[in-house]
């Protein structure tokens, strides 16, 4: 209620201070919601809109489809920070304190700060329009895949010694598994923010341009990380003097292994994007890397080979063999159901030349 000593010309000014912050936040929020918006869709009402419907936690879900893997996320990136503080004052004690390891502290807090900030975000109503389902998620996203990348890739590195030792053991669960774990859910916000913003679904898209392309992806992912892992191991155990020539051997083996896959799997994922892969030419490198992962599986992970501790080399040597597995059962499916399309075809061609006669 106004006071008297406001006068009548004040009032349309005063409604106009009143009304400006929520025009502001109108305006932020079509802006927000323009690269999601598409001919024939709608804007979706929200309880902070004034339309409370009959159902408001659907409501808030249907807003927030992305909020658990946010969560989960957040949840991580804490366990890695703290795990990485803890791995470097162990080092700390040790005088092998390292710049990479520096860096691995770096992200994991930006990370855990930006996460997050995200998640409070995702819990006010007015917050949550600026940055769900908008670009700005997307880029948000597109930045954290990009710190967690260099997290990985300097825990897990045996040079470093946090996550794992020297010979590629994992001598830090939480710090490791927490790395990778991180790494997976944020590729997993990659791919669900750029299917909501910008209509472009990756995986959806993927399969159906052709068969088996998520398999090889997944090769070609795990093939990245073997190779990069036995070169690290090779480089720490094999260039010094009095080295173990079984464990180096093998470790050459699994740097060939890993530099095999990824060279065919790369070829055949990028023949798949542009146009379709030969189905003779999986066949051939499927039945290939099978052979040659059934065979060094058991040289690279046994009591002399560097896969023997439980680590990076050990866990993605065996993801690479089932991976091969699979296409090479993906690929034998295939061909038998077109050999019974094909023997269905000259059966009705027979049954037809025979009723034709009579």
């Amino acid at each position: 209620r106004l006071t008297a000593t406001v006068t009548r010309g004040a009032l349309p000014h005063l409604a106009c201070y009143k009304l400006l912050p929520f025009a502001i936040s109108r305006i932020l929020f079509i802006f927000a919601r323009l690269p999601t918006i598409r001919p024939g869709s709608t804007i979706m009402a929200s309880p902070a809109d004034g339309h409370d419907g009959n159902d408001s936690s659907s409501d808030s879900t249907r807003r927030s489809p992305r909020f658990t893997l946010w969560v989960a996320y957040l949840i991580f990136s804490i366990i890695a920070t703290v795990s990485s503080f803890q791995a470097i004052e162990a080092q700390k004690n040790a005088d092998a304190m390292m710049r990479k390891e520096k860096w691995a502290i770096v992200c994991t807090i930006l990370t855990t700060i930006i996460t997050a900030l995200v998640v409070a975000a995702h819990m006010n109503s007015i917050a949550s329009v600026l940055i769900v389902g908008t670009r700005l998620e997307t880029v948000t996203v597109l930045i954290l895949v990009i710190f967690w990348s260099v997290t990985v890739a300097i825990v897990t590195d045996p040079l470093n010694g946090l996550a794992v030792g020297e010979s590629g053991e994992v001598v830090f669960g939480n710090l490791w598994y927490s790395s990778w774990a991180g790494f997976v859910i944020s590729v997993m916000l990659l791919t669900s923010c750029l299917r909501t913003t910008f209509g472009v679904d990756v995986s959806g898209g993927f399969m159906a341009r052709s068969a088996r392309a998520t398999h090889w992806s997944a090769l070609f992912a795990f093939s990245v990380v073997v190779m990069g892992t036995s070169a690290n191991i090779y480089d720490a155990d094999c260039t010094i003097e009095g080295k173990n020539e079984v464990w180096c051997k093998r470790t050459a083996l699994a740097v060939s292994l890993g530099t095999v896959g990824t060279l065919l799997s790369m070829i055949i994922v990028g023949l798949k994007i542009l146009t379709q892969s030969p189905f003779v030419l999986e066949v051939s490198s499927s039945f290939i890397l099978f052979v040659a992962w059934a065979i060094g599986i058991g040289f690279i992970t046994s009591e002399l080979g560097p896969g023997a501790p439980i680590g990076n080399l050990y866990h993605f040597s065996w993801f690479s063999f089932l991976s091969t597995f699979l296409i090479g059962s993906s690929c034998f499916e295939d061909y038998a159901a077109a050999k019974a399309m094909v023997e269905e075809s000259q059966l009705n061609t027979a049954i037809e030349e025979q009723l034709s006669e009579f």
